[in-house]
């Protein structure tokens, strides 16, 4: 398990990001995938890649003193999910472990954000721009399962 899903659980978009800073507004977004993971039924050890002191920091405070979810958080963990997948076609984390073995040289995480990003229509999207950038595009997939396999 990635418990902050390769980072996008830590910069999320605003809206979900507002869910969860109007329920804990001292409590970082990164800390509810953390405490979410660690509350789970069987879970001893939370992995969680870290890029800098800050989120190493983050992690001690939330695991230092943790606390288990409280059933209305829960409730709060079930909006933001539906948010997430309203927004996000594709739940890509862009670890990239699919793009070495694609025999077409597909590079399928930048597909699946350039789609993502098209899919959000934010204002001054530029999903088909960077889509119209790629040398290899989606149709020359072959349909190998290759990418599957690694996902």
């Amino acid at each position: 398990m990635e418990p902050v899903k390769g980072g996008s659980l830590a910069n999320p978009p605003e809206t979900v990001a507002a869910v969860l800073k109007a329920a804990e507004p001292d409590r970082s977004v990164a800390s509810w995938a953390v405490r979410f993971a660690a509350d789970l039924e069987g879970v001893i050890t939370v992995l969680s890649g870290m890029s800098n002191v800050e989120q190493m920091e983050d992690n001690l405070k939330t695991m230092g003193d943790f606390k288990p979810l409280r059933d209305a958080e829960y409730d709060m963990i079930d909006k933001v999910r539906t948010i997430f997948q309203g927004l996000h076609k594709i739940p890509c984390t862009n670890c990239r472990y699919c793009v070495d073995g694609c025999p077409a040289g597909i590079q399928i995480p930048d597909l699946f954000a350039a789609f993502n990003e098209k899919k959000r229509n934010k204002e001054g999207n530029t999903a088909d721009a960077d889509y119209a950038a790629f040398e290899v595009k989606a149709d020359a997939c072959l349909g190998c399962g290759q990418c599957e396999a690694e996902c």
